[in-house]
């Protein structure tokens, strides 16, 4: 018999031939070379460049739109000593560019001020209130760092105040872009920029080297290692994919956050519970390092964890780092709340007709609305968007979520007339409204979504690299994947299936016994351990003699200096059962 499931389990065939003839060029195991070509990665030099990563894969700063433009008037500002401010945004990315241009615009002796917003007080984006500050401040030249592309009315303030505005951004352009002296963004219309998927960080990143270039070209490589440490942490952060640029800043970015000289980065490492002596992976930045930095600016200033990022001296970024830890705590009670009163809201909802869920609730947080949307979305498979509203406040402000195959940046803009603002990229956005368009906010967008959601996009889909016998998977072959790191978006942990394997023994594991831990057995091949987690629910099925189907991912586990290969289950299908 066959189990039901909730996901669809698919993979591309591979050519075996073609698998063949790339591993025999660059002496690979085929199986790796299937991984390669999984990912699009098909030719020998683009595999080759894949494999091993250089500082000579990034491309040129100059491709990138207005950047000639761009980054003259910022040589020239530090030159002149003209006030810089920097206008940043209060999440990973956002924090860790501002910090970038504020650390190397001084190094190359500018003068700057900075700020991000308080996102409870003033909101995402450069608004009047920046322009305004910064005008109290002196400053003559605005630098937006992950943020911008939507100010029309602040870069028009500023302009009027005879400031001069760059916007380095990387969200989706508008109709029309601001009326500011250079705007940097890969996904301008016109760029001819080879890689359009840079995180915020990395816009500022390349902004700065071509700075450098024009102002100290011998230190430009000196520049690209000291920095790219933070690029590293944002563009993970921000879940960008890890592929052709990204692939090189990432790869680069985390030997160097091992070591990083950046007293607040690494005391944040450290309180963290990361142990620095093991290679550190994407993994390493979205679980330890993204939600600490996140959690301030969602629960009171993110000014504290760019305060961090900034800071020289060592007690202070102790400090900072308990009050960081501190915030994140506060930052999981608030969330666990607002998912119950979420669901609760849910009720007996027809799903059918909901094709995107629009979620609002007095008092919610808006800081924690992203993260609750993501758990609805993975819960539900359907486009989230969660609202909160602030007191007896007319108006609220939301963050959404989306699923592969419906863009929500375009979803949003098609309601736009019904906001206050918006802005984001295709799986996230966020988004401010009056409460009386609510409800026809609500229908309008579900309007759009049921044209372009058909059912078959809401059932969540399972990708994975092939089938494979588990005997052919062995400690070696496990370690020469490690050359396709770091995993993330665009670059997936490789995933295989397997089928007709007879489980031995299974145990529930953990707190609260929410995992399984079982063994399976397939032809003539030892028994392999796997280990599935939340899904202790499985104790009821996997019984000794079941035979099973899996998807999973191979890892190696280290137990008692004895290295074996173990099964990170995803999701199991039942075939007949034995005793």
């Amino acid at each position: 018999m066959a189990i039901e499931t909730t996901f669809r389990w698919a993979h591309t065939p591979c050519d075996p031939r073609s698998a063949f003839a790339l591993s025999s060029v660059l002496q690979i195991h085929p199986l790796t070379a299937r991984l390669l070509i999984n990912r699009n990665i098909c030719e020998t030099d683009a595999a080759s460049r894949f494999l091993n990563p250089a500082w000579d894969h990034l491309h040129d700063p100059f491709l990138l739109p207005d950047m000639e433009t761009a980054s003259r008037r910022i040589a020239d500002a530090v030159q002149s000593r003209e006030t810089i401010f920097v206008h940043g945004d209060y999440d990973v990315d956002g924090v860790t560019s501002t910090a970038l241009y504020v650390r190397s615009l001084k190094a190359l002796g500018g003068n700057v001020v900075y700020r991000v917003p308080h996102r409870k007080n003033e909101g995402y984006d450069l608004k009047t209130a920046g322009i305004e500050w910064a005008h109290e401040q002196g400053a003559a030249l605005i630098i937006t760092s992950d943020c911008g592309i939507q100010a029309h009315k602040a870069v028009a303030l500023a302009n009027g105040l005879g400031m001069t505005v760059i916007i380095t951004d990387h969200h989706e352009p508008g109709a029309s872009l601001p009326p500011a002296y250079a705007v940097v963004n890969p996904h301008r219309k016109d760029s001819r920029y080879p890689f359009p998927y840079l995180a915020g960080v990395g816009v500022a990143y390349k902004t700065m080297q071509a700075v450098v270039r024009l102002l100290q070209p011998q230190h430009e490589q000196v520049f690209l290692e000291r920095f790219v440490d933070l690029v590293a942490c944002g563009t993970v952060a921000d879940v960008m994919p890890l592929l052709d640029e990204n692939r090189v800043l990432v790869k680069f970015g985390l030997q160097n956050l091992a070591k990083t000289r950046k007293v607040g980065l690494r005391t944040l490492l450290l309180g963290s519970g990361i142990d620095i002596t093991k290679p550190l992976t994407a993994d390493t930045v979205g679980f330890g390092i993204g939600p600490r930095i996140n959690a301030v600016g969602r629960m009171d200033d993110a000014g504290l964890a760019l305060e961090l990022l900034l800071t020289g001296d060592a007690n202070v970024a102790a400090e900072i780092v308990e009050q960081l830890n501190a915030f994140n705590l506060e930052r999981q009670i608030a969330q666990k709340l607002m998912l119950s009163e979420a669901l609760g809201l849910l009720g007996d909802r027809d799903m059918v007709a909901s094709r995107v869920l629009v979620l609002a609730g007095h008092g919610w947080n808006s800081g924690v609305v992203g993260i609750v949307a993501g758990k609805l979305v993975e819960m539900f498979h359907r486009p989230t968007i969660v609202i909160g509203i602030d007191g007896d406040s007319k108006s609220a402000r939301g963050s959404a979520r989306s699923i592969p195959g419906y863009d929500m940046f375009h979803g949003i803009q098609h309601c736009k007339d019904l906001l206050d603002s918006c802005g984001g990229h295709e799986m996230a956005a966020g988004l401010s409204l009056a409460l009386e368009n609510l409800t026809a906010f609500d229908a309008r967008i579900n309007q759009h979504a049921r044209a372009s959601i058909s059912d078959a996009d809401l059932i969540p889909c399972l990708h994975h690299d092939g089938v494979v016998e588990p005997c052919d998977l062995s400690v070696s072959l496990i370690e020469e994947w490690q050359d396709l790191a770091p995993f993330g978006q665009g670059n997936p942990e490789p995933k295989f299936m397997s089928s007709a394997m007879r489980v031995r023994e299974s145990r529930r594991i953990g707190k609260d016994s929410t995992h399984i831990k079982f063994s399976v057995e397939a032809g003539n091949a030892e028994h392999t351990d796997c280990v599935a987690w939340g899904r202790g629910d499985w104790a009821s099925v996997l019984k000794h003699g079941q035979e099973i189907d899996a998807l999973y991912t191979p890892q190696v586990n280290e137990w008692n200096n004895r290295r074996t290969v173990q099964f990170i289950v995803k999701d199991i299908r039942l075939n007949s059962r034995e005793e």
